[in-house]
């Protein structure tokens, strides 16, 4: 899960203890300077990946990685993982390993400063696979239509019960006055020539990734049985991201009572509007220790959970058969002269020379505030490429 800065600030305040209400300027509090550990191990076959950062002053601005750490793996049959540091503050394992169940492992953090810590033993939770991923158009609380969508798994042997997700979207992008062909500048001086020619670059259909920031969690332990329908991500019908074709991953994390406790803990102080309010929740403890000050704080904890995933896809035009999305990007058409005689220069070559509008047609509207003999967009409407990449995600289906 990806700690959001604005999160891990919040955190900062909420771990001083107040000894009143009185207004305080918030660029004068000290805090402590802890590290942060965000570890998750999980039974796919892959590359594992761990993070390390250190916590960072309200009134500063970036993220403060710990780097040049020691980090590896160990299960109770004594087989180590190493990490490599990829990006700072980023450890990735050196091997693909994936966790096995009925067995321990544990984390073991060394920092360039010689400090080492470890996490408590940990087993894989129980398997449970998501079933299926639904659509259901709604009405927010604040009275707009949008689409929920929900994952859905059951476990029979009622024994896992608290779960976390997370998801990665992928939107489509057209824009709506593309087209196969550009504008070249034949002669940038007197005389001024441009020719239309065929695009060199496909630049009709984008596509955007982006990821979850929120923590989400559901629990079934107060249901009669461990079955999830969970509404995982909720967008408007007015949102861009769903005006073509989208796709949502989810995954779904199985965790044990004490890491879901955790999140939760975690997530009603990152929610908390009031950072002052009279109930403080305190240090969050995890599973991680100092191996030499047992009253050392750290923040994180240490999971291995089994994973589960599942894939959607949709058309708006599926959805809301009726309606449409605007565009996130004014799309005024210019159509400026090849050659002002009054400003003696061509405005149109400069405008393909800056690389700032599109060529979208022949200029056959006849309005007469548009002179010139070729229609422009702003770059945004007529290529995709502003907005996202060309390159096709390898799981895209039409």
């Amino acid at each position: 899960m990806k700690l959001l800065k604005s999160n891990i600030a919040k955190m900062l305040l909420l771990l001083i203890v107040f000894s009143c209400v009185d207004p305080i300027d918030i660029k004068t509090i000290t805090y402590e300077n802890y590290l942060v550990i965000e570890a998750t191990i999980t039974d796919e076959l892959k590359n594992q990946t761990i993070k390390l950062s250190r916590t960072f002053a309200i009134d500063t601005n970036g993220e403060n990685p710990e780097t040049n750490a020691q980090v590896t793996v160990i299960d109770n049959e004594n087989n180590t993982y190493l990490f490599n540091e990829t990006t700072q503050g980023t450890y990735t394992s050196v091997n693909q390993f994936k966790a096995l169940p009925n067995k321990e492992y544990t984390l073991k953090v060394v920092t360039k400063n010689g400090n080492s810590y470890s996490s408590k033993p940990t087993l894989l939770t129980t398997p449970v696979q998501i079933e299926k991923l639904t659509t259901t158009i709604k009405t927010s609380t604040e009275g707009a239509e949008g689409v929920s969508i929900s994952v859905h798994s059951f476990n029979p042997d009622n024994n896992a019960n608290y779960y976390r997700y997370e998801y990665e979207e992928t939107y489509q992008i057209s824009p709506p006055f593309w087209s196969d062909e550009e504008l070249k500048v034949v002669s940038a001086n007197g005389p001024y020539i441009v020719e239309v020619v065929k695009r060199t670059v496909d630049n009709k259909d984008c596509y955007k990734t982006l990821y979850s920031k929120d923590i989400l969690l559901a629990e079934t332990k107060s249901l009669a049985e461990d079955r999830v329908n969970f509404p995982v991500r909720f967008i408007l019908d007015s949102d861009f991201i769903i005006s073509q074709r989208y796709s949502i991953l989810v995954k779904q994390y199985v965790q044990t009572f004490a890491a879901y406790n955790y999140y939760e803990t975690l997530k009603k102080i990152a929610s908390s509007q009031n950072v002052f309010a009279q109930s403080q929740p305190g240090f969050i403890a995890g599973n991680i220790l100092s191996d030499a000050d047992e009253n050392e704080n750290v923040i994180g904890f240490f999971e291995v959970s089994s994973v589960s995933e599942k894939r959607l896809f949709f058309n708006y035009k599926d959805l809301f058969p009726n309606k449409t999305v605007d565009f996130p990007s004014d799309c005024d058409f210019v159509a400026p002269t090849i050659y002002d005689p009054f400003a003696k220069r061509s405005f149109l070559i400069e405008l393909i020379q800056q690389n700032t509008y599109s060529y979208y047609k022949e200029n056959d509207t006849g309005l007469e505030h548009l002179e010139g003999d070729y229609i422009l967009v702003p770059k945004a409407c007529g290529d995709c490429t502003v907005l996202g990449s060309n390159s096709k995600p390898s799981f895209w289906i039409e």
